[in-house]
């Protein structure tokens, strides 16, 4: 070895290896792609040994790559016991929520319904974090559009969530076009364009426009932000769409964007009290606004 090994380049290895490349892991580690191929490169030198079968479309592991992927996950899950020991101990624990954009911004609207000052705890949001294992701990509460399949995790069914087209008002009064198919050529549109894999609202939009949309946005507040300037219209769903006075609906509810919303958590920690006690109020807040979520107000 001509360099020292450190762990947080086998968690970064981690996230490439198990995203078949750099691109993949972009999202999970918060870096760069140059970035996470000078820390690889970087691993492979204090290994001595190559790691990677460097392809155009992405990276396979080599067979000393495929034996430090199991060796590193087992490290993974012994630093993963550790945390697990330190948070049942700690006087002040973190809850980690990993959500999507839409829904942080709902929660962070309501935080006084997930926490109160007077309790030992703090809540940690992990936004646009779909891919934040919870199998792996890097969050201990998950908000998914689909019912958990993967064993170790449990998952329980909140409320339906719709989308439809909004703008404001007057945007809406000058494009009467927008209630029939002639909105996709004829209107300004606001696209939600975050990093990492399209949303399903966004692969909805990209199919039903003539052209692209003229404005594109990485952060699900831009897009709020755009549409209230009267810009454009846009996709939302309809528990942030509808709460937001400046905005109107222009269509009905896009049926096929209609997913159910679940909670997910590992099996063993939705047992810990802090846990159990955030995944009560968050579900009970979000079936509270049943109604929000569903387009029904």
């Amino acid at each position: 070895m001509d360099e020292t090994l450190n762990w947080d380049d086998l968690r970064l290895y981690l996230a490439v290896a198990r995203n078949g490349g750099l691109a993949g892991a972009v999202p999970t580690t918060q870096l760069s792609a140059p970035t996470l191929s000078r820390r690889m490169i970087s691993l492979e030198c204090a290994l001595g040994l190559s790691l990677f079968i460097r392809r155009r479309d992405g990276y396979g592991l080599t067979g000393a790559g495929k034996e430090l992927l199991d060796l590193a996950e087992a490290v993974e899950q012994g630093i993963l016991g550790i945390e697990r020991w330190r948070s049942a101990v700690d006087p002040h624990p973190v809850v980690k929520i990993a959500a999507g954009a839409w829904t942080s911004i709902f929660i962070a609207g309501h935080l006084p319904g997930l926490i109160d000052v007077t309790e030992n705890l703090s809540l940690e949001i992990l936004t646009g974090t779909a891919t934040a294992a919870l199998l792996r701990r890097e969050a201990n509460i998950g908000l998914r559009n689909r019912k958990p399949e993967t064993p170790g995790l449990a998952g329980k069914r909140l409320v339906r969530v719709e989308f439809a087209v909004y703008g404001r008002k007057s945007l809406i009064a000058n494009h009467s076009e927008t209630t029939g198919a002639r909105r996709f050529e004829a209107s300004p549109w606001i696209a939600f364009s975050p990093p990492g894999p399209k949303t399903p609202s966004a692969v909805w939009l990209d199919r039903h426009l003539h052209r692209s949309a003229q404005i594109k946005c990485s952060t699900a507040q831009t897009v709020i932000e755009v549409a209230l300037s009267g810009f454009g219209f846009c996709v939302l769903p309809c528990f942030i769409g509808d709460a937001e006075s400046g905005l109107e609906r222009a269509s009905g509810v896009i049926a096929e964007l209609g997913h159910d919303q679940w909670l997910v958590s590992h099996d063993d920690d939705r047992h810990s009290k802090p846990i159990k006690l955030v995944s009560r109020k968050l579900a009970g807040l979000i079936q509270s606004h049943q109604r929000l979520f569903s387009g029904q107000i």
